[in-house]
Formats: structure tokens, C-alpha cells, sequence
């Protein structure tokens, strides 16, 4: 037997010398996060404890909804010709009901890209429908795409918004066809037939984590209470996590073992807005429907920012269980793991991004500077000109020559950066999505979502397995914030 035993550890041990984790097994902390003082953990299920295969359940919402849309809605039997494009929609996106229009939005909540179905919008368009003004995201007429749930929503609307402008789908107009998507999909959720096909066939669309149960294991061991809190009705639940846990460990043969409280059916986020009485769930101990967060603490023996919460809608579990409740969160966010290993692909290209942008700003710099002392040469001509010698005119007049030659190569140096930029930046962006760009950024402004993750999780991660690789008891750290004169480097 070897010193280790690789089906009893989360990952291989570190070697001699290794110190660093790998970036996809990190917890990313936004704020210091005290494990030590933490005495409850919770957990969504859906995309959080159990990771769904990806494109497979996203094109079984769409098929599903479509079929929805075609028998029950009355929209013509072309919706059900239409093949699923995985690539299109990505978190982060907020439909425009209104318009027929996708967009992405920076952190000051200003269109930065957008698409009319799927027909990508020029910059001017853009500007003429939107200009820079900020948007109310809570609107009427406007969808958040803040889950992977969502995402199938997204493409599907796009694509009946290219079938109504091409006569293909009848329509009242954009907002009918906004609301009857989102009926589809959310009816395809709820109505027990896609999640009978997901439980049929787990064993595809639910692949297993091996180290998730160890994780789990890990933080019980070290005395730290469990529960989980999700919108799944007990028999999707129980089945998805059956598959999951089940069997996993000796000590612990059935899922409900790993948890000292399991909420199903927990109406979130009204379930941080509002207190009805939970219900027990016959036969299940220690398991209820319902209920509200001050009975949850209450049943925990923890509160506020003792609890720390796990889940991966950046509204539902995450704002509501930090505004409402205080707790400490921790957003999953599995398609992290895609997004790190393409900017380590690209650190090459986005170091040159980077030393392209510098290079261009220091030149524009000098170039001001330069056509500022021209204007001063100039003025200093017409107020001086009739005392001027003929000797100290040709001097001015040679020293403006000079100037401005000098601005102008600059310039057009800075120009000739700008487009290598230009180049590099859509090159770069578009390995993470040829329409959106990466999820977190566009270009060098953050994107909303990557705000509303900074405002509200207390820390960021791919996988809840990644908990394993961090003592429950430890602090982990967010970097030291910096004002920019503090950056010398």
C-alpha cells in the first residue's frame, strides 16, 4: 500500500516543493472569510451540490420548452426545427423584452454589446437605442440571466425574435414573445416531466463528483453543522443527491446522513423575505418544506455571520441571504473553471494587451504635452510677433514646425497601437465567447455580474468539492485592497 491512497483524498497530495494549489481548486475570497468562526454551512442543490452536464441539460430545457411553446402557445411547428446553439447565451446577459434585444452590460450598468435576436448590433446601433445611460435592470420588460437555468432561455428568445422579424412566428410583439419564453421555460422546470428524464437518466446528466462526499465528510468531521436549503420539491432532491451521496461513505451510507437539516421547496428568495411555518416531511427526520431563515437559525444554533451559505444564483442565494440575513456567501460558479483555463491559454496575448495599452496612453500623453507647448508657441507669436527680431521669429516658427511634427508622429504611433490593440482584444475575447466576450470583463471594465459578485459574495469558487482542500478551521484571506497610488509597482 503507497504512503496515499488516492480514492480516500480529494486530490493528490502536494509534492515536495508544491505550495501553491491549482487556480481551479481555489476559493477566490472577495472578503477575509473566517472558516474558524463559521459554525453552520448551507447549500443550494441545483448547479451547487449537484453539477449538471453542460450543453446536454441546457438543450433538454430548450427541446422541452420549444415543444411547449408549439402545442400549448399556438406558435408554428418551425420552433421545433430549430437546433440548439450552446454557445450563444452566457450568464451575466439581461434580455430586452421590449426591443427583442440580448445585451451585456458593464458595472455601471451601460450596454456594452447587444444583439437583436442574434444578429450582433454595430456600435452605432447600439449607441442609438441605448446611448450611455444607465439601465434599470428591475424593470418592467427586462430578464436577468443570472443562473445557468436561464441560459437556454436566452438563445431560445433571440431565436423566436429572428422568427417573428423574418414573418416566420406570429407575434403581437417582442413582449409577447418575452413572456411566452419565459412561461416555456419555467413550465418545463416545474411541470415533473424534464425532471423525470433527468432522474431516468442520471447517470448522463448527473455525473458524480467523487470528492464532493469527501468534502462534505471533511467539514461534518471538524464539527461543522450542515443543512441544505433548496427550491427542489423532496423527490427531485432526493433522488439527485441519492445518486450523488449515496454509498459514498461507510460512516455515512445515505445522502440525509451528511446533513443535520434539509429545507426542500423553499420558495428562495422569499424564503429570506418572509416567515411561514415550515412543514415536516413524514417519515424524514430533521427534514421540512418552507419555511423562513429565522427558524432555520434558530433550528442551527447559528445566525448571521456565523452561517455561510453555498449556492450559485447571485440573487436567490446569494444578495437576499447577505442583505436580508447576513450571512457569509460563497457564489458557485462552475463555468470559473473554463474561464481560468483560457486566461492562463492567453497570458501571452493579455500580457501584450496590457504593455500595447500602456505604451499607447504614455504616447497620447506625450503627444498632449507636445501640442499644449505648440498652442503656447502660437500665442506667444501673435502677442509678441511686432517686438520679435526676424531672427527670434524664424526661431519660434522652426520650434513650432517642430512641435507639431513631433505630436503628429506621436499620434499617429498611438493610432497604429490602437489598432494592434484593437486586433489582439477581439482575438483574446473571442476565445471566451465570439459574441460576449468573457463573462467577468469586457475589455478593461468590469461586467455587471462581476459587480454584483464583488458587492455580495464573500468569496467565489468552480465546485463545492474545493472545500476539501481547506482546513474548516483556517481564515482565508482577500487580498489587501489598494488605491491606485498605492500600486508602485
Amino acid at each position: 500500500m503507497t504512503a496515499w491512497d488516492p480514492d480516500l483524498l480529494a486530490a493528490p497530495p502536494l509534492l515536495d516543493g508544491e505550495d501553491r494549489l491549482p487556480p481551479e481548486h481555489k476559493l477566490f475570497a472577495l472578503r477575509t472569510l473566517p472558516l474558524g468562526e463559521i459554525r453552520a454551512i448551507g447549500f443550494d442543490m441545483d448547479h451547487t451540490l449537484a453539477r449538471y452536464r453542460a450543453p446536454e441539460i441546457d438543450e433538454l430545457a430548450f427541446k422541452k420548452a420549444v415543444r411547449l411553446l408549439a402545442r400549448d402557445r399556438g406558435y408554428s411547428p418551425w420552433l421545433l426545427e430549430m437546433g440548439y446553439d450552446p454557445a450563444f447565451a452566457v450568464r451575466g446577459l439581461l434580455l430586452d423584452g421590449l426591443r427583442g434585444n440580448v445585451l451585456k452590460l458593464n458595472r455601471e450598468r451601460q450596454v456594452v454589446r447587444a444583439c437583436h435576436g442574434t444578429r450582433i448590433l454595430p456600435r452605432p446601433e447600439l449607441d442609438a437605442v441605448y446611448g450611455r445611460r444607465r439601465l434599470s435592470t428591475s424593470a418592467k420588460g427586462f430578464r436577468n440571466l443570472d443562473t445557468l437555468f436561464e441560459i437556454p432561455e436566452g438563445y431560445l428568445y433571440a431565436r423566436m425574435v429572428d422568427g417573428f422579424d423574418q414573418g416566420t412566428l406570429k407575434a403581437e410583439n417582442y413582449l409577447q414573445i418575452f413572456h411566452d419564453v419565459r412561461w416555456a421555460i419555467d413550465t418545463a422546470h416545474r411541470n415533473g416531466e424534464m425532471k423525470g428524464e433527468i432522474l431516468e437518466h442520471r447517470d448522463f446528466f448527473i455525473p458524480r463528483d467523487p470528492q464532493l462526499a469527501l468534502a462534505l465528510d471533511r467539514l461534518k468531521r471538524e464539527g461543522k453543522k450542515l443543512f441544505l436549503l433548496t427550491n427542489s420539491e423532496w423527490s427531485f432532491t432526493a433522488g439527485v443527491l441519492g445518486h450523488l451521496l449515496d454509498g459514498q461513505d461507510e460512516a455515512r451510507p445515505r445522502w440525509t446522513d451528511y446533513f443535520d437539516l434539509i429545507v426542500v421547496s423553499s420558495r428562495k428568495p422569499d424564503f429570506f423575505l418572509g416567515t411561514p411555518l415550515p412543514a415536516a416531511i413524514e417519515g424524514q427526520p430533521r427534514c421540512f418544506t418552507g419555511g423562513h431563515a429565522a427558524w432555520l437559525e434558530a433550528q442551527l444554533g447559528a445566525e448571521g455571520e456565523q452561517i455561510l451559505y453555498v449556492g450559485d444564483h447571485i440573487y436567490g442565494d446569494v444578495l437576499r441571504s447577505k442583505k436580508n440575513a447576513s450571512w457569509r456567501t460563497l457564489l458557485l460558479v462552475p463555468e470559473l473553471e473554463h474561464e481560468i483555463k483560457l486566461l492562463e491559454a492567453k497570458n501571452h496575448d493579455m500580457r501584450d494587451m496590457l504593455r500595447l495599452e500602456t505604451i499607447r496612453r504614455r504616447t497620447l500623453r506625450r503627444a498632449s504635452v507636445l501640442m499644449d507647448q505648440w498652442k503656447r508657441n502660437r500665442v506667444r507669436r501673435h502677442v509678441l510677433g511686432p517686438r520679435l527680431s526676424a531672427e527670434a521669429t524664424v526661431a519660434l516658427d522652426h520650434e513650432a514646425a517642430h512641435l507639431a511634427s513631433s505630436a503628429e508622429a506621436l499620434q499617429r504611433r498611438a493610432e497604429i497601437h490602437s489598432l494592434e490593440l484593437d486586433t489582439l482584444t477581439k482575438s483574446v475575447e473571442a476565445a471566451f465567447n465570439p459574441t460576449w466576450g468573457p463573462m467577468f470583463r469586457d475589455r478593461d471594465e468590469p461586467t455587471r455580474f462581476a459587480d454584483q459578485l464583488q458587492q455580495f459574495a464573500c468569496a467565489y469558487t468552480g465546485r463545492v468539492a474545493n472545500l476539501y482542500m481547506y482546513d474548516p478551521h483556517m481564515t482565508v484571506y482577500a487580498p489587501v485592497p489598494t488605491l491606485p497610488h498605492e500600486r508602485l509597482g
